[in-house]
């Protein structure tokens, strides 16, 4: 008497997958899913990281030539000749999407003191915008020319994530 539920193939062999082969399968799946998920988190946000730095970089051309029609650099974008529709709100500091703050030296009005003239980019993932400087993952300052550290990159890594993207950067913490 043949088997009810099992169908047999021409050449003799049973058709279908074992428990065990379908097991394996998603096993392999598994592993290549947990492989694949950090680096495309990391791609993602250093995708992100590159339309804030285009945000800044831009931001401190502005600044620069206000600097030189006025002899001083100017924390209000709204003073300045630059427009982030779409991308950030905001005048002293710049809130942007995808988790991300643009802080104009970090302070309001204007600014002189030549260890505070840099444009900072904070990444504060899962955080609210207000307590986003505390808590934010890294920290990407663009030096202005007129400062401390004249038109330099610095970043600053505060979490595991943020070194990661610090070293991606390839800029010295």
């Amino acid at each position: 008497m043949s088997k009810i539920y099992q169908k047999n193939h021409p050449a003799g062999k049973n058709a279908g997958f074992t428990l065990i082969e379908l097991l394996v399968v998603v096993l392999i799946i598994g592993i290549l899913a947990a492989v694949a998920l950090p680096q495309y988190e990391m791609a993602v946000m250093k995708s992100r990281l590159a339309t804030m730095r285009t945000v800044a970089e831009n931001l401190k051309k502005a600044e620069e030539i206000y600097y030189m029609a006025n002899g001083y650099y100017e924390a209000n974008t709204d003073k300045l000749d630059i427009d982030f529709k779409g991308v950030c709100t905001g005048t002293d500091v710049l809130w942007c999407k995808d988790e991300f703050i643009v802080d104009v030296f970090d302070g309001a009005g204007i600014v002189t003191d030549p260890n505070n003239l840099f444009i900072g980019i904070y990444f504060c993932p899962g955080v609210d915008s207000a307590a986003c400087k505390p808590n934010a993952a890294f920290m990407y300052k663009i030096w202005l020319t007129n400062s401390a550290k004249p038109d330099e990159r610095e970043c600053l890594g505060y979490s595991s994530k943020g070194q990661k993207m610090c070293k991606i950067l390839n800029v010295q913490q």
